[in-house]
């Protein structure tokens, strides 16, 4: 699980999510304004309201009198109404905007972060559902934060003018709501991240389950994971109602809190009014617009605290985002220029997708060991592979052969030795470079959903013609480009699978020109009629590159010009 980067305590406010967000501060601003607007909308109701009611009830005033008065009071109102959505429209795109930026900066975060340390169900999950999690901060939490600022301000200063004794009560008392707000927010936040942390497992342990589900129906244990399944969504399930547990009980001690302060406000001008402190006409409006005002000096304060535990699981993922945004990159490894848009014939005028690597290079392994998590490491190693040259390994499965190949591409990093190209240590290059530099075939070609054609098209950062396409297609003898695949390798055999991983390998050399190729168990899952197909189609790849294949087959070891076993 993604652990989290050390952090200041930000409090009800992070900043950095606005400083990673373009356009988030000026929704601040817009924010603030609209916060100026909203109170001065407050308290010209409240005064038309009270206007509305002291001149009905203790001026004798007649209907036609209070005409302007109930004109103003529905302009008032249809410009809350207005306030309102004009502000859910700029919060909506203020959230928009910041987690398009989230997800754009983590993506290319993870492009230069190891492969192999983050689980994809759990960093899937935090990039979608997590990520669309900070709505409620910035539609309700954000927009709540600037009124709790700017409305008790402008509600106490006409308090002040009107009835200071009320404005004295409610400044005593407001300061119990922010306070009460949090102690329960801290515990709320504990209560969030260990949420988050079980959503997390759901997510990891549900990707899992589906990614095996084949294998564990063919050996009967399909039907026992559905209780690791039930504990784990019971564990969610607890947590997610003693969450709601904890933001149910504090909008409880906040509305109990304001209410006593309301009260005390509310008795304080009663027995004004009793006594005849407050007569007439005007005292009737005066003690109306205080009552009318108190409650709206606490409610910013109280839909604050409310609207935090909404924002909490938002804001417990974006934590975990920032976690991977502090993360040390793999050594070399530079943000990847912006691919061209237009077709192949614009490579030469690209020269930022150009390989780095001018002529085919002389690849060393100087005493490299490699370990992974639970195992012995492997065996120290030192290889070189001749430049211009096809060398084949062919050591026993589990030597290591596929992690040498993952390794000249920066995916796996030796504990020991070092890796050259040239003379120059792979830590010394520019990671993105030489991966420009290498057309691969993993044992496992990743699918995507569509056609073989859209597959193959993976192989450039650019969209390829379609000659090319069809060129590389015929040559790894694929299935027809018209055939439609889906992600999981549905439509297609483990040998049709491994052709397609083959013209993509191919289309690569052809259009960027790669001088190292590098082929994991290329013709596995091939009959021999096949394997020799491909093999004569590869024949011309081969001049002037430094080609790197491991396999056992036969065919392969006989177009190798060296071979290598340890």
């Amino acid at each position: 699980m993604t652990q989290l980067a050390p952090k200041p305590d930000t409090g009800a406010f992070d900043r950095r999510l606005l400083h990673r967000a373009k356009g988030a501060t000026v929704y601040i601003g817009v924010c603030a304004g609209l916060g100026l607007a909203q109170t001065a909308c407050v308290i010209a109701g409240a005064w038309l309201i009270a206007s509305l009611i002291a001149g009905a009830f203790a001026g004798g005033r007649d209907l036609a009198s209070l005409a302007p008065e109930l004109v103003g009071l529905a302009a008032v109102l249809a410009a809350r109404a207005l306030l309102a959505s004009v502000q859910e429209a700029a919060a909506h795109r203020a959230a928009a905007g910041v987690k398009s930026g989230l997800r754009r900066q983590a993506l290319d975060k993870l492009m230069h972060l190891p492969s192999g340390t983050r689980h994809t169900g759990e960093t899937a999950n935090l990039l979608v559902r997590g990520v669309d999690a900070l709505d409620a901060y910035f539609a309700r939490y954000l927009p709540q934060l600037v009124l709790a600022a700017i409305v008790p301000v402008g509600v106490l200063a006409v308090m002040v003018v009107a009835y200071p004794p009320a404005a004295l009560i409610v400044l005593l008392t407001l300061p119990l709501i922010p306070l009460f707000g949090i102690l329960i927010g801290r515990y709320t936040k504990a209560r969030a991240e260990r949420q988050w942390a079980s959503t997390s497992a759901l997510a990891h342990h549900f990707a899992d389950l589906v990614a095996g589900l084949p294998t564990l129906k063919a050996f009967g244990r399909a039907a026992k994971q559905a209780g690791a399944i039930e504990a784990t969504t019971g564990e969610y399930r607890r947590r997610s109602m003693a969450l709601l547990r904890v933001a149910f009980c504090s909008a409880l001690v906040l509305e109990l809190a304001a209410s006593l302060s309301v009260a005390i406000v509310a008795v304080t001008v009663g027995v004004q009014l009793v006594e005849g402190g407050l007569a007439g006409a005007a005292g009737l409006q005066t003690a109306l617009l205080v009552l009318i005002l108190a409650p709206e000096a606490y409610l910013p304060l109280r839909n604050v605290g409310a609207h935090y535990h909404a924002s909490a699981e938002g804001l417990a993922a974006a934590e975990q985002v920032f976690g991977i945004l502090a993360e040390a990159p793999e050594p070399g490894a530079e943000p990847a220029p912006e691919a061209p848009q237009t077709g192949a014939a614009a490579l030469p005028s690209a020269p930022h997708i150009a390989p780095p690597l001018r002529r085919a290079p002389t690849i060393m392994f100087r005493r490299t060991v490699f370990a992974y998590p639970g195992r012995d490491p492997l065996p120290e190693l030192s290889l070189t592979v001749p430049a211009a040259q096809t060398t084949v390994l062919t050591a026993r499965s589990g030597a290591g052969k596929s992690t040498l190949l993952a390794a000249l591409l920066g995916f796996r990093r030796p504990v020991g030795g070092s890796i050259a190209f040239d003379g120059t240590d792979l830590t010394r290059l520019d990671l993105e470079a030489i991966r420009r530099s290498v057309a691969w075939l993993p044992q496992k070609p990743v699918l995507i959903d569509g056609t073989v054609a859209d597959n193959v098209r993976l192989a450039v950062p650019y969209e390829p013609s379609d000659p090319a396409v069809a060129k590389a297609i015929a040559a790894a003898h694929a299935p027809d480009g018209r055939r439609r695949v889906a992600a999981s390798g549905a439509g297609l055999s483990a040998g049709e699978a491994a052709r397609v991983g083959l013209a993509r390998l191919l289309l690569r050399a052809d259009l960027l020109d790669t001088p190292v190729l590098l082929l994991d168990e290329p013709t596995a899952h091939l009959d021999a009629d096949t394997e020799r197909a491909v093999l004569e189609s590869f024949e011309p790849y081969r001049e002037n590159r430094t080609v790197l294949i491991a396999s056992h087959r036969d065919a392969v070891r006989a177009i190798a010009d060296r071979e290598v076993d340890w």
